[in-house]
């Protein structure tokens, strides 16, 4: 089988400073690979340069992992460190196995206690994408077995945990003895928070400044990764009066060799907590492995081998630790005996093909974990004991005695149509979130559901139907229900938020649109009510007490993050408000839709119960495509036939399609010309600023139809190195057939694989020798163009129809 393994950090390198992680995906690789299994290990990239020769084994993003599991096609996945479980797609049909061998919520209780909560919450939501779990030990095993029910898990049938502890490859016997009468013992580790050894170090200390046959050697730092050349071991232990020689961390070649060569005794004691009772220590094992018996406290998990296999020594408390050191000492003999036993223990219990055992006996089989059916959630009030306050019973019977009412005089009658809320500028479909309404209406419209469409627009709405969308009045009397437009958006525009968004907030204070759904839901016989963007949510939960029918949530980003990035302005207190309120709704909301895994992901982290969210991507009109004619821009712009001519589209109100057409004039276009290529660039949108920024950008404004301007062009370009979301204009450029060069940050959302369907580049200097090459060798680009195709033709609306109409009937 072909396995993938997911690592926080490279592969292990004998000759640097090395992490217990390493050594333990070492040991699992060595498992997988002597049982017949192909491995390949991918990393999360570190900050700095990525060499040449690592790029097919990193990722920074979750685009850029689904695009290796796209390309490497594994038959499982072990992702080594559980936060990168956040990485994977949400619907990943490969079984994934996390290593959970150390109990971070415990380590993070003495590091950062303020966040616990926070994480135990993100590890809940990411283990629903996984299938199996390996621990260290027992304990590990159950405690996690509650998380897991939480997370979804049917654990009346199978188990999903297997115990897969440390393991450790024998390295030899000793070549120092202290039969001389001199010992030397070692300790050594990272710095952590929750390991405080102070108390059983100074006890050392004291003994080892009494006994000059003692010397202890301590290796020890922060948590990095980088070369031995700044921490090299020294060849010969220091003379010091008081026995003990502090030295920093060094390599894991150089750590070995000393062991092996000078050391007698492993120690690994520090005082009892929590976290130290259910972990695994991986300074220990290479101890043992290298044949020092081991000095340890009596609570660790691994106390219990070592006592059967006699390969050391326990200790209860720090005062008990003189007459032991004394004992240990006065015993060379012993030691003899507790070392070969040492060695016997790892070749016996700990080697790694021993240890990942039932690893790979489930891998023989894997299958996926069994979930539990989804969570009902109940969103009513909570019931309260006691008289609630004057103000908020009687508004509580008014809401009651209203909904009632209109129950009896509207008397709706519940059926399959849909009605959307949201923003008023609709026509034409120049923008993103315009494009996704209007297209996903037509799509579900198409397949015989009944659609409606209300806005801001108090005076019609639009029935949206197999033969076209049509505007439907509202009666005159309907302006009377609610405050007049003008106050509400006077009342509306007066709140703490920002001025440039606050349009898209107007249903939480403009009580109108309640009323206009309820005409519009009763009109098409309504049995979902579908906001576009949080804040319409607000009139839409109103509206299902009288309806009966489920609301659904669109996030086309999340508004939150999405509004800090592109209002620098934006206070801190705001942006709390509006990311409670968004969860609010969210929450309140029988159904959440997201347009990518990544807004997914921060919803849930957020805090949106995972049960309610889903993924439904956005989609590309095909037919469109398939049908225009190219537009005569070269004609229209007086452009040479033998100059490129690149395309970028987008709305440029928007700062990050601003600052990317700025790239575009003040690098890519003259660096493009220095090397002797006069490219134009064609921008489609609306809202362009004033002027071109530069002499070959043409700037078209607002076009009826996109696709004759993209199929005009010969490459798209997209320099985003900003924005939220998912990026439509992606799609829209692989449907026209164009080769696509994209950063990281413009094909954000869309699971490529680099190189396959797009160049994925960050680097202008890099962009611009791709745009030399493609335009070069036409056969490169025409290749990279049909697989973009390839892919957009499998995005079209009709499959997000498909998806929403599959939602709405879960929730009927």
């Amino acid at each position: 089988m072909n396995v993938l393994l997911i690592t926080q950090e490279p592969p292990l390198l004998s000759e640097e400073i090395v992490s217990g992680n390493a050594v333990r995906t070492l040991q699992i690789r060595s498992a997988l690979e002597s049982a017949g299994h192909q491995v390949r290990q991918v990393w999360l990239q570190g900050p700095g340069p990525n060499p040449a020769a690592d790029r097919d084994s990193t990722f920074r993003n979750a685009d850029e992992l689904q695009g290796i599991l796209l390309k490497q096609s594994p038959g499982a996945v072990i992702v080594l460190y559980w936060e990168l479980l956040g990485l994977l797609p949400h619907d990943i049909r490969i079984p994934v196995i996390l290593d959970y061998v150390a109990p971070r919520s415990l380590e993070e209780l003495f590091e950062s206690p303020e966040t616990v909560r926070a994480s135990l919450r993100r590890l809940k939501n990411n283990l629903r994408r996984c299938d199996l779990v390996l621990t260290g030990n027992e304990l590990q095993r159950h405690l996690l077995i509650n998380t897991l029910i939480e997370s979804g898990f049917d654990l009346r049938l199978v188990d999903p945990i297997r115990i897969v502890p440390l393991g450790a490859e024998p390295a030899g016997a000793p070549e120092s003895s202290p039969e001389g009468g001199e010992w030397l013992f070692v300790s050594g580790g990272v710095s952590w928070p929750w390991r405080d050894s102070g108390s059983y170090q100074a006890r050392l200390e004291e003994f080892a400044g009494s006994h000059n046959s003692l010397h202890w050697v301590h290796f020890g730092g922060g948590y990095r990764w980088h070369g031995s050349s700044a921490n090299e071991a020294q060849d010969e232990i220091p003379s010091l009066p008081s026995g003990i020689d502090l030295r920093p961390l060094t390599s894991y070649r150089d750590f070995s060799r000393f062991l092996t060569g000078k050391a007698h005794v492993g120690v690994e004691l520090a005082e009892w907590n929590i976290e130290r009772e259910f972990s695994q220590s991986f300074r220990s094992l290479e101890f043992l492995r290298h044949g020092l018996p081991l000095l340890c406290n009596r609570y660790l998990p691994l106390a219990r081998l070592i006592e059967q296999y006699d390969a050391g020594w326990l200790a209860d408390s720090p005062d008990s630790l003189p007459s032991l050191l004394d004992a240990i000492i006065s015993r060379p003999d012993e030691w003899e005996r507790k070392s070969r036993n040492a060695r016997r223990l790892v070749t016996e219990a700990l080697q790694p093909a021993q240890t990942a055992a039932p690893l790979l006996k489930w891998l023989e089989s894997p299958a996926r974990a069994t979930r539990l059916e989804a969570e009902i959630i109940h969103r009513q009030e909570a019931p309260v004991l006691g008289v609630p306050p004057l103000g908020k019973r009687l508004k509580r019977q008014a809401r009651l005695a209203r909904t009632v009412a209109l129950r009896r005089l509207l008397q709706p009658e519940k059926g399959t149509g849909v009605v959307f809320v949201t923003r008023s500028d609709l026509f034409p479909p120049d923008h993103g979130a315009a494009v996704r309404t209007v297209e996903s209406a037509r799509a579900i419209a198409a397949r015989g559901t009944p659609v409606a469409i209300v806005t801001h627009d108090r005076d019609q709405w639009y029935e949206v139907t197999r033969e076209g969308i049509t505007p439907r009045k509202y009666a005159a009397w309907t302006k009377l229900l609610g405050l007049p437009g003008p106050l509400a958006k006077l009342l509306h525009f007066s709140k703490d938020m920002p001025y440039s968004n606050s349009f898209l907030y107007l249903p939480l204070t403009d009580g109108s649109f309640f009323w206009r759904i309820l005409l519009a839901a009763r009109a098409i016989r309504a049995g979902t009510l579908q906001a576009e963007f949080p804040a319409y949510a607000q009139p839409c939960i109103e509206a299902r007490e009288v309806l009966e029918c489920p609301v659904v949530l669109v996030e086309h980003n999340v508004e939150y993050e999405r509004i800090k990035a592109q209002v620098p302005e934006l206070l801190p207190t705001q942006y709390d408000n509006l990311k409670a309120i968004e969860i609010d709704l969210c929450n309140r909301s029988d159904a959440v839709v997201c347009v990518s895994g990544n807004d997914r992901q921060k919803l849930a982290e957020d805090g949106v119960h995972p049960d309610l969210l889903h993924t439904v991507p956005h989609g590309v009109d095909l037919a469109q495509f398939e049908s225009a004619d190219a537009e005569d821009v070269r004609k229209r712009y007086d452009i040479p036939p033998e100059c490129p001519l690149l395309v970028y589209h987008g709305t440029y109100s928007y700062p990050p399609n601003r600052e990317a057409l700025q790239i575009f004039a003040d690098i890519l276009l003259p660096g493009l010309e220095a090397n002797g290529l006069k490219c134009h660039l064609l921008a489609v949108g609306k809202e362009p600023p004033a002027a071109s920024p530069h002499p070959r950008i043409h700037l078209t404004g607002s076009v009826e139809t996109l696709a004759p301007w993209l199929k005009a062009a010969d490459m798209s370009v997209i320099p985003l190195v900003d924005g939220g979301g998912t990026r439509m204009k992606i799609i829209d450029c692989f449907a026209a057939g164009l080769p696509l060069i994209s950063t990281r940050k413009g094909i954000e959302g869309i699971p490529v694989v680099a190189g396959k369907q797009a160049l994925i580049l960050d680097d202008w200097d890099e962009i611009i020798a791709a745009v030399l090459d493609l335009w070069q060798h036409p056969e490169k680009a025409a290749r990279l163009a049909a697989e973009g195709r390839a892919m957009a033709s499998q995005l079209g609306w009709d499959a997000a129809a498909e998806s929403y109409l599959a939602l709405y009937s879960a929730l009927a």
